[in-house]
């Protein structure tokens, strides 16, 4: 929690920077193929600027003591990392004013994850126990946290491959007055 609360900041300089370099591409590109080329480099840059710098924040919360009987497992981290990920391409395309695939991708995470926990409820009925078979499965293969991680990485990696679509057009760095 303290890692993604400590994000917030490089999430808005990272965002800040993809918005200022894709402005600055914009006016210097001679056709829209050109800007297209240019600026997804720049986008995937940024991504992977944020996630270096959520993953040193990561560590530097995992060297924090925690509180007794929290899972502290790498899985843990992963989930956190995926969801701060995910947060991020969110925040992208939002401000851009592309708000319809992140509140669906941002829905169905959060329908999976609590689906995955509502079978494990579900199992303790009477005769339902193989309910929770695939959340046990990769529970106890990877740890509690991957279930989340797994969950926020896909829909991340969705929202990845929309935004390198959505985001490389010109028209999605228009200023409100309409011109570019």
């Amino acid at each position: 929690m303290l890692a993604l609360a400590l994000a917030c900041a490089p999430a808005v300089w990272c965002a800040h920077l993809f918005t200022a370099g894709a402005r600055r591409k914009l006016t210097t590109s001679r056709g829209l193929e050109e800007f297209a080329v240019s600026v997804r480099p720049l986008l995937l840059g940024v991504f992977a600027l944020f996630l270096c710098a959520l993953g040193a924040l990561l560590a530097l919360c995992r060297a924090a003591p925690s509180e007794p009987g929290a899972y502290n497992g790498p899985g843990a981290y992963a989930g956190a990392g995926a969801l701060g990920a995910l947060l991020l391409l969110a925040r992208l395309l939002t401000t851009r004013g592309f708000t319809h695939a992140p509140a669906v991708v941002l829905g169905a995470a959060g329908a999976a994850e609590v689906t995955a926990l509502t079978t494990v409820f579900a199992a303790r009925l009477p005769g339902c126990s193989f309910v929770a078979t695939p959340v046990e499965t990769v529970a106890d293969a990877w740890g509690p946290g991957a279930v989340p991680a797994l969950v926020c990485g896909a829909a991340a990696l969705v929202l990845l491959i929309h935004a390198t679509r959505t985001l490389t057009r010109a028209s999605a760095h228009a200023t409100p007055g309409g011109t570019p």
